[in-house]
């Protein structure tokens, strides 16, 4: 089981995950989906927008005591999911696949505390052909898997930089990376500013900070690839 807070609703698209009834509903209408689904439902939207590797997945559900054919597990319990959403795995509308990493939820979500109206992610982060949704608070951009926004470079350091979303806007930070931060082609040292289609240098790769009016679609990029 799931060691978090098990209560509250969540809305994205047409769909109700209600965490405290441990129900998933389509316009009010109970959806059929089995235990093991249902826990990696909740996991990978409760942290929507970030990379859940499939080792998390396995702690989260099982354990390390538990023996059991995990990644069999997983991707029957994945499949499951997106039949239940209606999803397609080539492109993805709820649950993207990170090759040979894990999965993450890229739906626009709507919280507990606000699901009696509609709310849409204020920002994101285009790299490539994929869009991120930025929650509030801290995301680090890097190569590391683990990252908020994972960027497959071999000249992206691990943990390259920082964007922080506040009550007062959003400002990137150079976390010590080996090629710099840039901002608007200017390699930056301190904590700056960042606005709607500032474009943000990690060594080589460009990226488009953006400012979101809209729901967002999100596809999958290949490794490596800039934005337009």
């Amino acid at each position: 089981m799931i060691a978090t807070a098990m209560s509250g609703t969540f809305h994205f698209a047409q769909f109700e995950l209600d965490l405290a009834a441990y129900a998933l509903r389509v316009r009010g209408k109970s959806v059929k989906l089995e235990k093991i689904p249902m826990e990696v439902l909740i996991l990978l939207v409760q942290r929507a927008g970030t990379l859940v590797q499939r080792s998390e997945i396995q702690a989260a559900l099982w354990g390390t005591e538990v023996f059991v054919e995990h990644d069999a597990a997983i991707n029957t319990a994945v499949r499951k999911i997106r039949q239940a959403l209606g999803d397609d795995a080539e492109a993805p509308r709820f649950i993207q696949t990170v090759v040979g990493k894990g999965y993450r939820f890229i739906a626009p979500l709507e919280s507990p505390a606000n699901h009696r109206r509609s709310v849409f992610p204020r920002y994101s982060l285009k790299v490539g052909k994929e869009e991120f949704i930025l929650q509030s608070g801290e995301t680090v951009l890097g190569r590391d898997p683990s990252a908020g926004v994972y960027v497959d470079h071999p000249s992206v350091s691990r943990t390259h930089a920082r964007i922080s979303i506040g009550s007062e806007g959003a400002t990137l930070h150079d976390l010590g990376s080996r090629n710099g931060t840039f901002l608007n082609g200017r390699r930056i040292g301190a904590a700056e500013k960042i606005y709607d289609k500032s474009v943000i240098g990690l060594g080589p790769v460009t990226v488009v900070f953006c400012v979101l009016r809209d729901p967002v679609s999100t596809r999958s990029m290949s490794a490596g690839e800039s934005a337009d």
